[in-house]
């Protein structure tokens, strides 16, 4: 048996008649048979009370019961519980805001990103401004040769774009990302220009920045991210860019899949 959550949408519960039964996304009610003690040790166990590791034989068939049945979504990965160091690279008000969410959780620093400050991080977090490609060029090589985790946000006109989070061998990297992007636009090179004057010296509008409560929406999709990634979770936005316009309170979701890898 692995580790285990219940499933998104899933709920795990005694009803009034003091019937076990389970919620299903769809509004589905499935009633379960069972030791009332049995179940409400599961019950912890999927709803994350307690581990699973103690776990008898009985209650491990259980709980594989409820996997057959789609109650449980299996962890993906597995990492040290140690393994949480966390660099949020932005002096602006998301990156602050990251920072506070994230510091209950993991060895948090913030400052300015070198290959040295990737080496020795999990997961990597920039809140920029204006897209800085050539640096995020850069900073994708050393997080794919360290293996280090990276989440980013960065704005475009007044919408803000998160995203996809890198995780290392699953989903895209920023270098990924844009030549997906430069292979499906019809103007490629109007669009590297674009990312060269944004690079660039010359004179800039001001970056949108948002208040404290469009920033805490922002933040908080990034925090979220990077907590399911270091508890072994999928990560909540996993292959999908997110493109957040706090006018509207719209959040669009673009497919980004790795390139695939080419045998020579």
């Amino acid at each position: 048996m692995t580790s285990s959550v219940i499933s998104p949408g899933h709920h795990l519960y005694a009803g009034p008649d003091g019937t076990w039964r389970y919620a299903a996304p769809g509004d589905r009610f499935v009633r379960v048979g069972g030791p009332d003690g049995l179940l409400r040790d599961a019950q912890q166990i999927l709803h994350g009370v307690r581990d699973s590791a103690g776990a008898d034989d009985q209650l491990r068939r259980v709980l594989d019961g409820f996997r057959d049945r789609g109650l449980v979504a299996p962890r993906n990965r597995t990492l040290p519980r140690t393994v949480r160091t966390i660099h949020v690279d932005g002096d602006n008000v998301v990156a602050a805001l990251v920072a506070e969410l994230l510091r209950p959780h993991g060895d948090v620093t913030t400052g300015l990103v070198d290959e040295g400050v990737v080496t020795h991080s999990d997961v990597l977090i920039s809140c920029a401004g204006w897209l800085p490609d050539a640096r995020w060029v850069a900073v994708d090589g050393w997080c794919r040769a360290s293996g280090t985790a990276w989440h980013r946000l960065h704005f475009e006109g007044v919408s803000s774009v998160l995203g996809p989070m890198y995780v290392p061998g699953e989903t895209a990297s920023y270098v990924e990302v844009r030549g997906r992007r430069l292979a499906a636009s019809g103007v490629a090179a109007e669009l590297v220009a674009h990312w060269v004057y944004l690079d660039g010296t010359d004179p800039q509008p001001p970056v949108p920045w948002p208040d404290a409560a469009g920033a805490s929406i922002l933040a908080g999709l990034m925090a979220r991210d990077v907590l399911s990634y270091l508890a072994g979770d999928p990560v909540p936005s996993t292959d999908r860019q997110l493109v957040v316009d706090l006018a509207t309170a719209e959040i669009s979701h673009h497919p980004v899949l790795p390139l695939p890898a080419v045998a020579v």
